[in-house]
């Protein structure tokens, strides 16, 4: 196959798997949410999508394919560390290495406060559902993207693979955040190699020590390695958002964007 076929193959894959997964979930919610009773749902929904548009603007389009270039990248392998390793081998280690980034780069949003403002937009969301998993800040998505870039720079890799992986990682990401009861039988299991949606409502649950733990986006041994797993406590009820964070003024598509700047002067955020 052709590389521009390939790619081309990609594109659609990882636009349909989005939009398909997004559409199920959403479905799957209205007929049996795990929480019953969100308020305005469609505007919610629609709010998230609305981050997910300013996200692709900035991040992808004028960061990603305008200062970073990164289409014309795309089938390019810069020399580095693994350039000489075999295909799929390569593959196999940068799934591996960029989930262990991502963990990593989670963490430090957290621990940095300038960082954990921008990312506080996604955690401000009080109802969590699959549009969840696409409310992000723009400025946060465009340093991960630059960030990514480094790294395949560094590891000598080109970065369609980014792209192949994201084809896993974005159902996951919408499956975790979907508002939905999943059967203990596929939860159990799977928590032991991936980051499943149970575990990682415990990471939305607005008390310190839950905020600040199962970090991992897909494997769930790198929380289990660095100390950062925790179980989720049957006492506690399905509570998300930031207290600080809740108001209109905060959930607007404006006031999103505008979040870490507002939120500043919030000493207790």
């Amino acid at each position: 196959m052709a590389m521009n076929d390939m790619l081309s193959l990609l594109r659609v894959a990882y636009y349909g798997l989005m939009a398909g997964t997004f559409a199920f979930l959403l479905l799957w919610e209205d007929g049996a949410p795990l929480v019953a009773g969100m308020p305005s749902r469609r505007r919610h929904v629609l709010r998230n999508l609305a981050m997910f548009v300013c996200v692709v603007a900035v991040a992808d389009g004028l960061v990603g394919g305008w200062l970073l270039d990164i289409p014309s990248r795309l089938t390019i392998t810069p020399p580095g560390l693994l350039t000489p390793l075999p295909l799929a081998i390569q593959l196999i280690v940068a799934f591996v290495v960029m989930d262990l980034s991502t963990y990593a780069f989670h963490r430090l949003l957290h621990a940095q406060r300038w960082l954990w403002l921008m990312h506080s937009v996604h955690h401000s969301d009080a109802y969590l559902d699959v549009s969840s998993s696409i409310r992000h800040h723009p400025v946060e998505v465009a340093l991960d993207v630059a960030l990514k870039l480094v790294l395949y720079l560094l590891l000598g890799l080109p970065l369609w693979m980014e792209a192949a992986r994201t084809l896993l990682i974005n159902p996951l990401s919408m499956a975790q955040h979907a508002n939905i009861a999943y059967p203990p039988w596929i939860e159990r299991p799977l928590r032991w190699l991936l980051v499943t949606p149970q575990m990682h409502r415990v990471h939305h649950i607005p008390n310190e020590a839950e905020t600040n733990s199962n970090f991992g986006q897909c494997f769930s041994f790198w929380d289990r390695m660095f100390g950062t797993y925790r179980a989720a406590d049957p006492a506690l009820p399905p509570r998300f958002g930031l207290a600080n964070l809740g108001g209109e003024t905060f959930q607007s598509i404006a006031g999103m964007l505008l979040t870490p700047v507002r939120a500043w002067r919030l000493r207790t955020l």
